[in-house]
């Protein structure tokens, strides 16, 4: 229902309520196990121009994030502004767009106001009306379905926006969001031009976006280059994030597909790129002794790993859920693969999530238990030593998306199936193409698999309850009471404690009944050339380019 609440607010009720969500931020502060920059702090003087090359894995087939959640944000970051941001080291909210905010007692009712002075890159200003628009816009195509569940879940109780003065904008919710102020920083929330709000979603996709960030697109290339010039007017960067005001140092940044990791790590260090994107580790050694510099930082999100399809015999099968999450040697998995940088997930988010609890007990390796999980539910040993119940065999089919370091890869897969191998569970799996893969999704109910892989990109906790609600896609309406129920307590907590507790509950209820089973935590592992300086990888683990420069 849309309409207006009339809240008072106050200075004091915000600075409470910013450190109250600060409280949940202790994951995005300990998130950072390598270093989150290379170079600047001891650099020398920094040099204005220059055009950075930077090699990437793959470019998403949609330019604006709102519509497809906050991953692969690597271009649109750097044109893009938001109202809010993260301080990298703390995890505190602080300001970007918006100078200041107040909200009310409820956390239904957010009001900002805006930095003076900003325009978009087509010389427009920023202002309240602007802003409003985005959320009436962005609301309307939650409502037609054509938003990614990030998106959907920020505003699933968004129910209206005033324009209080030409800068000042209140946001009002019908239900209690404390975590919109974290929100409002990421990505699929910044703030677009009338001009885009104008174009399609077909033209907002291709490219079509005008913000206020330091960068304007100057080049597009489907599938192949991307190329951005700097903004010479840009001078609102936020304070605790930036470490020079102004113009970018970068005349310009150019970013190639290259879905090839070997031809990344070469291309970077023959010189072609200056940095080279989702390095494997196997690469490192390689890297390091031709002195390039190791960036990495945990992502927050949702850990890569495993959705059983509520629709398939085997992924309804609570017994059998709770046995593979058992069965699955995370430790081995990590330990295996990725010997170093790398931890084994400690929940079913990351550590750099905001409002994440270690759950690391829970997901230890147990393959006795596990058997036993099976044993009790009836699932017997056969000749062979795979499990049957029913006549039906112990099979579940697995897909993973080719080429996708998002979710699970092939060979955590491999390990995984011989581990589950061990508990008479013969795992099949299926290789999908990202066609193949978006096929799937729109009917689940007919889909030939019992799991999925995948992951979710998030700074806050929130985020989860729209992951594990019926109205996700990946879940089809799918009738779970039970998670449904824990998914709405976070939905709905109306205190910080109260989220606190919720959150923890919707974590701990997902692990004990194998609703999401997590494989690895995701770390962003990045190759730069010792000429690129001040560059970093911000709280979201996304690439930011402001106050970058290429010596020499």
């Amino acid at each position: 229902m849309f309409g207006y609440s009339l809240f008072s607010t106050s200075p004091v009720r915000a600075a409470a309520a910013g450190a109250a969500l600060a409280l949940l931020a202790v994951g995005c502060s300990s998130g950072g196990e390598a270093t989150a920059g290379a170079g600047g702090a001891d650099s020398g003087t920094p040099v204005q121009g220059g055009n950075l090359t930077i090699a990437v894995s793959s470019f998403q087939p949609c330019l604006d994030v709102s519509l497809t959640g906050g991953r692969n944000s690597t271009v649109t970051h750097q044109i893009l502004d938001t109202l809010t941001d993260q301080d990298p080291k703390t995890g505190e909210i602080i300001p970007r767009l918006a100078t200041k905010w107040e909200v009310n007692d409820d956390y239904t009712v957010f009001t900002f106001h805006l930095r003076e002075g900003v325009t978009f890159s087509d010389g427009t200003p920023l202002d309240a009306k602007t802003v409003a628009d985005n959320f009436t816009t962005l609301a309307g195509l939650v409502g037609e379905g054509k938003t990614d569940t990030l998106t959907l879940n920020a505003l699933n109780s968004f129910s209206g926006v005033e324009v209080v003065d030409p800068l000042t904008v209140r946001l009002n919710f019908k239900l209690p969001e404390l975590g919109f102020l974290r929100n409002a920083s990421d990505p699929y929330l910044a703030i677009l031009s009338a001009s885009t709000l104008a174009t399609t979603t077909e033209e907002r996709c291709a490219g079509r976006l005008v913000g206020t960030g330091p960068f304007v697109f100057d080049q597009i290339v489907k599938d192949k280059s991307i190329t951005l010039k700097r903004r010479a007017d840009y001078n609102w960067g936020a304070d605790g994030v930036i470490q020079h005001q102004g113009p970018s140092y970068l005349e310009g940044i150019v970013f190639e597909a290259v879905p090839e990791s070997g031809v990344r790590v070469g291309g970077l260090v023959s010189g072609q790129f200056d940095i080279s994107d989702d390095i494997p580790i196997t690469d490192l050694p390689q890297l390091r002794s031709a002195g390039q510099t190791i960036v990495s930082r945990v992502v927050p999100n949702l850990v890569p790993g495993m959705r059983p399809n509520p629709y398939s015999p085997l992924g309804s099968d609570d017994a059998v859920r709770r046995a593979i999450l058992k069965g699955t040697d995370r430790k081995e998995i990590t330990e295996t693969l990725y010997p170093e940088i790398y931890k084994a997930p400690t929940s079913i988010v990351s550590s750099g999530t905001a409002g994440w609890k270690d759950f690391g007990t829970d997901l230890a390796y147990d393959p006795e238990g596990a058997k036993k999980i099976l044993d009790e539910a009836g699932w017997k040993p056969g000749a062979d030593g795979v499990r049957e119940k029913d006549g039906v065999r112990l099979e579940p089919k697995i897909t993973y998306i080719i080429g996708n370091f998002f979710g699970a890869t092939q060979q955590e897969l491999e390990l995984a199936q011989q581990q589950l191998a061990r508990i008479g569970v013969k795992v099949e799996i299926k290789a999908n193409t990202p066609a193949d893969n978006a096929a799937m999704l729109k009917d689940i109910s007919k889909a030939d698999y019992d799991f999925l892989t995948g992951s979710g990109a998030s700074k806050d906790i929130d985020f989860l309850a729209g992951l594990f609600k019926k109205s996700n896609s990946a879940l089809l309406n799918a009738e779970q009471p039970e998670l449904e129920a824990v998914a709405d307590a976070l939905n709905e907590a109306a205190t910080p404690e109260a989220r606190t507790k919720a959150a923890d509950d919707l974590q701990k209820y997902v692990i004990d009944h194998g609703h999401w089973i997590p494989l690895r935590e995701q770390t962003k592992v990045v190759a730069v050339s010792p000429r690129v300086k001040g560059y970093v990888l911000d709280t979201y683990a996304a690439h930011f380019f402001h106050d970058t420069w290429l010596a020499g």
